[in-house]
């Protein structure tokens, strides 16, 4: 009979009740109305009286062990009594922004549901709820939390911004947010309802977040344009799009460091609201509108400054001058009297020709003797010849100042190999249109076809591209000089006329390219080529999540930590003011241990001074930002992959870059490497590791190999030093004994983790065929390319591979011999009892991965993943005889002890 009442007690009062997401307890709003009902002032008697009560609570809360809870009880307290939402009486929003103010910076609280809501709540009541989001997002409340990326998601797709709620989305993923099933659930339904397809397995599926899109003939991330590929759509002119909102990503990453508070509503609105005064004596002044008044707020007429016609002054004329910045980009500054400088990333001067002003494709046209070109065309498909011939004297013919041309433009009526490619280019954002790229690439290959003659004067033609608006002039000479070769690759980026010709790069092809021509090998950890790659980025480091940069200070402290470091134990002098850091953004850390070394770095193990928290830090000098793109990159390509895919690769937390050192932060995996558990079989049984083990070992090894090498990544450094042993705890009765290669039962949780990416290689880099040298001393781990100075490329991981394999199987490094003088061999012999006809063939693979007479190599995909599932199907069937799950069990507990003893 009661809930009855209550019933009706709320329908006579539902247009009084603000809904809430989380909802409201019917009865306890029942219960406010009747006594709300019963006596008004006795009610508000009583209102007042817990209001005092619960406002005592709050100033005590800094006595507690969890001071937010006094704010979640007046909340809720403010919702039950209040259910009409935030106004004067209630003092909602006032109490909210109060909570969220007071434990913003509290890091015990970022990720508290409770608190989150309250902010979700908050936003609720902002005229701009995105920039909140993005605050939350800049301070790291509530980013392991799947909540807010729902909510924020929610927000985006209702406004519209598919795209950015997809973004967001992935983002959550990617940090793996709680609930993650959830999570994924959420974001398969946006799919679903928005028709977003899934991404392709080599393209980052986070767009880039500085590339501006504007007009239609920008490809959405969505990839909802379809194009005719017999015939290409036409090219939108640019148009700049006034006041522009920047996407989520940039909004969220751009000056990370410096957050904006964000106030109260109130005072972000204050420009809107007047002052209240009183009106005795107010006098509203009127504007007399006098004749001269009139006439001078008149609208001028335009006037050109070179009408004769006249009789006044000409108006003053804006100069354009051509300047250089300090990085050597040249750019236009254009100074209009009475107007701001306007600076135009382009040398304006290369677009006069005898001092008339030209239009970019003209000015193309021109340079490349495009219209000499298309006019024979035309004229060869007017005669309806089936030939298509050049004559030389037409092509060669110098243009006449008043000569008319035509350009045909993809006529369908002409054969395929007859079509003309339009030179239109459009100024676009810093990475060019898809179709400005294949037009200038093909155009480019134009230059070496047979009816294509040199220039019988010598002439010292030039071009310029507006790409990312650096001038870049290219010779057209120097074109030339490969005709002559059977195969032309990259030929879309001649040479510049920069000092530093030696690296080129195209603007208008998706990825870089060193523009090397069946030259010789490149060497891929030479600092120069790495910067040249790192600039030529479409998304820069900056907005990279963590990416810290301050490129002018000094740090000098790799020296300091070494003199506290123990040689023979790598412990850290306890209580040395050295090994405090306190210079990485505004956490502190503390180093405890010395992991490992290498040729311009340390590795170290760091405690955080605020949660305790143990990290991995590696530093370098000098200072080198490649480990940090390459990790960062191979986690943006494995988006939408499970969690155990990510985890085979080591997750960077944050970076730091300065003048000598750079400070790259990562997970710590508490349980050695490969090589610690093979010492301690040695050292406590005096054996190799159990076969059953390696086995297991080497599966998930190719696991790895197989995912870096699909997504166009090399590790280039693969030892057993480099592995992480990755064994999580697993209740006993939930993880079985027998082995399942889909890791069903547990075993999706006893795995690898890859370590040092330092001389890794991003193949997207590259052209496809391309190989690599080293100027590194070589060793016994490094492949047999490398120790010969032959080429190289994917060799590297898989004798890396064997190296491993062969220290877990004989406890010791690897020996190989020559058979026959080309194929390789190991030296020593398998022992009988082994798995022979496991082991043969995946070293043969490992240590002859090509013929020696190939020159296009490419992964070995298949066969490793046929390798694999042999070894698979072995573990399924013999695990739990050999008894693999105790093998792991104590080889867990043995690596545990040696976290501990780093960390006491």
């Amino acid at each position: 009979m009661s809930s009855q009442s209550d019933v009706s007690v709320l329908e006579q009062h539902k247009e009084n009740i603000q809904p809430l997401s989380r909802g409201r307890p019917a009865s306890k709003l029942a219960a406010s109305f009747k006594r709300s009902n019963s006596s008004l002032l006795s009610f508000k008697e009583q209102l007042k009286r817990e209001r005092t009560n619960l406002e005592v609570n709050i100033s005590q809360a800094d006595e507690l062990d969890d001071p937010l809870q006094p704010f979640v009880e007046y909340i809720a307290w403010t919702h039950n009594n209040f259910p009409q939402g935030s106004n004067s009486e209630s003092g909602l929003l006032t109490l909210l922004e109060k909570c969220t103010s007071m434990f913003r910076d509290f890091d015990q609280y970022k990720n508290d549901a409770r608190y989150l809501n309250i902010w979700l709540e908050y936003t609720s009541y902002s005229d701009s709820p995105r920039d909140i989001f993005v605050y939350l997002a800049k301070k790291g409340i509530g980013n392991q939390l799947a909540l807010y990326y729902e909510e924020f998601a929610n927000y985006l797709e209702a406004n519209g911004k598919i795209a950015d709620a997809t973004e967001i989305y992935e983002m959550g993923i990617n940090s793996a947010a709680r609930p993650l099933a959830r999570l994924q659930r959420s974001f398969d339904n946006l799919k679903k309802r928005c028709n977003i397809p899934q991404p392709h397995s080599y393209v980052s599926p986070l767009r880039d977040v500085l590339a501006l899109k504007h007009g239609p003939s920008s490809a959405g991330p969505l990839g909802t344009e379809t194009s005719n590929p017999r015939k290409k759509q036409k090219l939108e002119v640019f148009r700049e799009v006034p006041n522009q909102q920047p996407s989520v990503l940039e909004s969220i990453f751009k000056d990370d460091n410096d957050v904006q508070e964000l106030g109260t509503i109130r005072s972000r609105i204050k420009e809107n609201v007047l002052q209240s005064k009183p009106w005795a004596g107010e006098v509203m002044r009127q504007k007399l509108i006098s004749e001269s008044s009139e006439s001078a707020n008149r609208i001028q007429v335009y006037r050109d400054v070179h009408d004769t016609n006249t009789a006044s002054e000409p108006l003053a004329q804006s100069l354009q001058v051509a300047e250089e910045d300090e990085r050597g980009l040249v750019y236009t500054l254009i100074k209009n009297p009475g107007k701001r400088p306007e600076k135009v990333m382009f040398n304006m001067e290369l677009l006069t020709y005898e001092d008339e002003e030209m239009s970019v494709t003209e000015m193309l046209a021109r340079s490349r003797r495009y219209i000499s070109r298309r006019t024979e065309v035309a004229q060869t498909h007017e005669d309806t010849t089936s030939s298509h011939q050049s004559t030389p004297s037409k092509i060669n013919k110098p243009l006449e100042d008043n000569q008319t041309f035509s350009i045909p433009l993809n006529d369908v009526s002409l054969p395929l190999n007859s079509r003309s490619r339009s030179p239109t280019i459009t100024m676009f954002s810093r990475m060019a249109n898809h179709e400005v790229m294949g037009m200038f690439n093909d155009a480019a290959q134009m230059l070496n076809s047979d009816d294509e003659l040199e220039n019988p004067e010598g002439e010292n033609t030039t071009t310029t591209n507006y790409e990312g608006f650096v001038t870049e002039t290219i010779q057209m000479n120097q074109l030339v000089e490969p005709m002559n070769m059977k195969k032309i690759e990259a030929v879309a980026t001649p040479p510049t006329d920069r000092e530093d010709n030696d690296i080129q790069s195209s603007p208008f092809i998706e990825k870089p390219s060193l523009g090397i021509i069946n030259a010789e090998p490149i060497n891929p950890v030479d600092s120069a080529i790495r910067t040249k790659l790192l600039q030529e980025l479409s998304i820069p480091l900056s907005v990279y999540p963590g990416y810290h940069e301050d490129p002018d200070k000094t740090i000098q402290r790799l020296a300091s930590f070494r003199d506290i470091t123990n040689d023979n134990t790598k412990t850290i002098s306890r209580g040395s003011s050295s090994s405090i850091i306190d210079y990485l953004g505004e956490e502190i850390y503390c180093l405890r241990h010395e992991l490992g070394q290498g040729g311009f770095g340390f590795v170290y193990l760091i405690e955080s001074g605020t949660s305790g928290s143990f990290k991995a830090l590696k530093i370098e000098s000098p200072s080198s930002k490649w480990e940090y793109y390459i990790l960062n990159q191979i986690h943006r390509r494995l988006l939408g992959r499970d969690r155990e895919t990510n985890a085979l690769i080591i997750h960077p937390e944050a970076f730091f870059y300065f003048k000598d050192e750079s400070y790259l932060i990562m997970d710590y995996c508490t349980q050695g490497t490969i090589l610690d558990i093979v010492n301690l079989f040695k050292n406590t049984e005096n054996s190799t590791i159990d076969e059953v083990l390696c086995i297991f070992l080497t599966v998930e090894l190719l696991k790895s190999i197989e995912m870096l090498h699909s997504i166009g990544i090399l590790h280039g450094d693969l030892k057993a030093d480099n592995c992480m042993i990755r064994f999580q705890p697993v209740d006993h009765n939930e993880w079985s004994e027998a082995y399942s290669r889909y890791g069903h039962n547990g075993w999706s949780n006893k795995s690898i983790t890859l370590i040092d990416f330092g001389r890794a290689i991003d193949l997207t880099l590259f052209d496809e065929e391309v190989q690599f040298k080293c100027d590194w001393e070589t060793d016994q781990q490094d492949c047999p390319q490398m120790n010969e100075n032959k080429p190289w490329s994917f060799e590297a991981d898989y004798y890396g591979l064997a190296t491993i394999i062969h220290v877990m199987l004989f406890g010791s490094y690897i020996k190989i011999c020559k058979h026959n003088e080309k194929q390789i061999r190991l030296e020593g012999q398998l022992r009988r009892y082994w798995q022979k006809e496991l082991w043969t063939p995946l070293f043969d693979l490992l240590l002859n991965p090509y013929e020696s007479e190939v020159t296009e190599k490419r992964p070995l995909l298949k066969e490793l993943r046929s390798q694999r599932g042999k070894l698979e199907q072995w573990l399924e069937e013999n695990a739990k005889s050999k008894n693999l799950k105790n093998i792991i069990l104590s080889s867990e507990n043995d690596l545990n002890l040696l976290h501990k003893k780093r960390t006491i």
